[in-house]
């Protein structure tokens, strides 16, 4: 399975690359910018997204936005990772695309149990 998960704090990136690079069913691709995500959404193919609601310009919802308007990326799972836990929060991101929700902070050891439970 191809992810991409994105996250503007590297210390993150490399906490997540590490817990999921012993995974062999999940090919992770790890950026750290909504201008590097949108260039790979352009060039390839993934079956599950993990993008970060707050960073700056263009952050995760504009990411999200630019995935769902484009024909390959409707089937794909798109996960929004947001330190807002409200249900409202939640409620917004569903209604803008988002399959599902993982609210920070999250266990980067069960990444991947995650990852196979809503792909």
């Amino acid at each position: 399975m191809k992810v991409l998960f994105m996250d503007d704090e590297a210390d993150i990136r490399e906490l997540i690359e590490f817990a999921i690079m012993v995974e062999d069913d999940i090919d992770a691709t790890f950026v750290g910018s909504g201008i590097e995500a949108i260039d790979l959404l352009k060039e390839e193919h993934f079956d599950l997204l993990l993008l970060d609601v707050m960073m700056p310009p263009p952050d995760g919802l504009e990411v999200l936005r630019v995935a769902r308007a484009d024909e390959k990326f409707r089937a794909s799972t798109i996960v929004m990772c947001t330190a807002r836990t409200s249900s409202e929060a939640e409620e917004e991101l569903r209604k803008l695309g988002a399959d599902h929700v993982l609210h920070k902070p999250f266990k980067p050891l069960k990444l991947a149990e995650f990852i196979r439970s809503v792909a």
